[in-house]
């Protein structure tokens, strides 16, 4: 339950987490974790310490030779800490699954899988997930394919896990995302993977294809027109608050006031982290106050999701960085 505004909540669980960082450490992870653990309970120094034990757990349960992207897995520690999960009872899960994706040949990709098993585990609300869930999970990403051959690839797992959990047959569950992502082009947005993801998350809010990528045609304006612009790497955070049912002028406002307080928070945050989590925490905000705090239990998969977002475009960033690096060298 929130005590207090989830902005207050941020910035407080970010101070806990950053006592203990050292200067040569990327702050971006804490960052990315204190935004999926918004909703963890306990004071800020009680998250911030569950973090870094999950976190230090994640890291010594892990095998030597996995190289898992620190952002992600801090907020993989933060959503474990949430659900009372444990970093054994994860890899253990992790392990069986990624076993069974292989006996449904569905390919290798440890960053992404790693998110994808924790979205179906927290579906799955802490208990073993079923073959039936895996062969449900691939015949959604075979629907996928079926619509973008080459667009789709191993990044559209966690996607693929969300829309795993949701009603509908796979084959409804395809056409009505592909439906999504032709009114998004209709609308002007770029082609391309980014626009895919959205197409995905979007499947989650209410109304139909025309009126959820009218929404979020109307956000992207509303923020230009705020001189913001939206580029191709924040259609995912823009597919969240397409998911909410509320005035758009309202949706933009609070983006802007968060995105706007976050500029005192230190170490300096650059443009695209500061919307990522501008976006992240306006959400969380206006989801529990349509909601109301004693009915935040039932909003808890649309937070997890947004969460997981986040997780999901530190693993996207870090690869981009990693790629400039590599350029910048040769």
């Amino acid at each position: 339950m929130l005590t207090q505004s989830p902005l207050d909540r941020f910035t407080s669980i970010h101070a806990a987490l950053q006592q203990d960082r050292r200067w040569w450490r990327d702050s971006r992870r804490l960052r990315y974790a204190a935004l999926a653990a918004i909703m963890c309970d306990g004071t800020p120094m009680v998250v911030a310490r569950g973090i870094r034990r999950m976190g230090d757990d994640l890291k010594n349960e892990f095998p030597w030779y996995w190289s898992v992207n620190s952002s992600a897995q801090f907020v993989v520690a933060a959503l474990l800490l949430q659900h009372r999960d444990s970093a054994r009872r994860f890899l253990k899960e992790l392990i069986r699954v990624r076993k069974l994706f292989r006996k449904h040949r569905l390919r290798r990709a440890l960053q992404f899988e790693l998110l994808a098993v924790l979205i179906l585990r927290i579906q799955a609300e802490g208990r073993a997930i079923p073959e039936s869930t895996i062969r449900r999970f691939k015949s959604i990403y075979d629907e996928m394919k079926r619509y973008h051959r080459f667009l789709t690839g191993p990044d559209d797992f966690p996607a693929c896990a969300i829309l795993t959990g949701q009603p509908g047959a796979p084959q409804v569950i395809g056409n009505d995302v592909e439906a999504i992502y032709d009114e998004l082009r209709a609308c002007k947005f770029q082609k391309g993977n980014p626009l895919q993801t959205a197409a995905n998350i979007m499947y989650l809010g209410p109304g139909s294809a025309h009126e959820v990528a009218g929404r979020a045609a109307t956000l992207r304006d509303e923020f230009r027109e705020n001189k913001l612009r939206i580029t191709q790497r924040d259609y995912g955070q823009l597919a969240i608050l397409s998911i909410l049912q509320l005035p758009t002028r309202s949706i933009v406002s609070r983006v802007l006031e968060i995105r706007e307080r976050l500029a005192g928070v230190k170490p300096k945050i650059d443009r695209a982290l500061k919307f990522d989590l501008a976006t992240g925490i306006a959400f969380v905000d206006l989801v529990s106050k349509v909601a109301g705090n004693h009915q935040l239990g039932e909003a808890k998969a649309l937070l997890d999701v947004q969460a997981l977002v986040a997780a999901q475009q530190a693993v996207v960033a870090a690869a981009a960085a990693s790629a400039a690096a590599t350029a910048a060298a040769t």
